[in-house]
């Protein structure tokens, strides 16, 4: 009906007309079918900004917003001249560009670069990203070893696939029927965390943050990779129901 929630209360006995009801009936069909209310609408709330999402795409999770915050402690609570000027966000795994997004316009960031293998995911990531000036959107493997961006990157974030092959048949109807399995299972968890791990080594500037959301039962394994690989300061924080969700740590100086 494309009304505000104050429109509602103020006209609450307002019929439908034929094609608000038609439109009704047919979102109606698709919720009863199991599919995702944000898939119907074609957008989600995140972090205060509305993004545009289809089947491409995972639907953002208040998780992810947790992730966001920690990311915004973290860097301003970091002392000065510790750590680098925050100037470029990279978001490797994209999606819906969401998390990328967020960040540089939450830091204010001079440049972005939105990375994901799917291009049909970097479609929805291009139209996101068009609330940043001065983004790029790259379709790339990131776990290739000679994966490079053209510039370094204060700022690595990610929440790359990191559900278990033997889990994705337990999961929510409207997670495991509608979400693309692309971006929700890591065949190979090791393979794909250990190549993400060195893709950001490779591409941060020294002292620079990555950050990512993994599994919470490998979340000590995902950060004993960080340490091996040269990243300092490696911490693990829970998310708001005390989950081992994230992983951060700094590139050496």
């Amino acid at each position: 009906m494309k009304l505000r929630r104050i429109d509602l209360f103020t006209q609450p006995e307002r019929p439908l007309n034929p094609d608000e009801l038609d439109k009704l009936r047919d979102a109606l069909k698709q919720k009863i079918s199991g599919k995702p209310t944000a898939y119907i609408l074609g957008e989600k709330e995140f972090y205060g900004r509305v993004f545009a999402v289809d089947a491409a795409v995972l639907i953002p999770r208040p998780e992810t917003e947790e992730l966001v915050e920690h990311v915004l402690k973290e860097i301003s609570s970091a002392p000065r001249g510790a750590a680098p000027t925050t100037n470029h966000v990279v978001d490797l795994g994209t999606g819906s560009g969401c998390i990328g997004v967020t960040l540089a316009a939450e830091l204010k960031a001079g440049r972005l670069t939105l990375v994901d293998i799917s291009e049909a995911a970097l479609a929805i990531a291009q139209k996101n990203a068009g609330q940043i000036q001065g983004a790029h959107i790259i379709c790339a493997d990131f776990t290739a070893e000679d994966f490079l961006l053209n510039e370094k990157a204060d700022l690595i974030v990610s929440n790359p696939p990191y559900v278990l092959p033997e889990e994705h048949g337990g999961l929510d109807g409207g997670v495991r029927d509608f979400e693309p399995r692309l971006a929700l299972v890591a065949d190979d968890f090791a393979k794909l965390h250990r190549g993400l791990i060195a893709a950001a080594h490779r591409n941060l500037v020294a002292g620079g943050l990555f950050a990512l959301e993994t599994h919470p039962q490998k979340s000590s394994e995902v950060a004993g990779w960080l340490t091996s690989h040269g990243f300092v300061g490696v911490e693990i924080r829970n998310d708001f129901s005390g989950r081992p969700h994230f992983v951060f740590g700094r590139k050496d100086t």
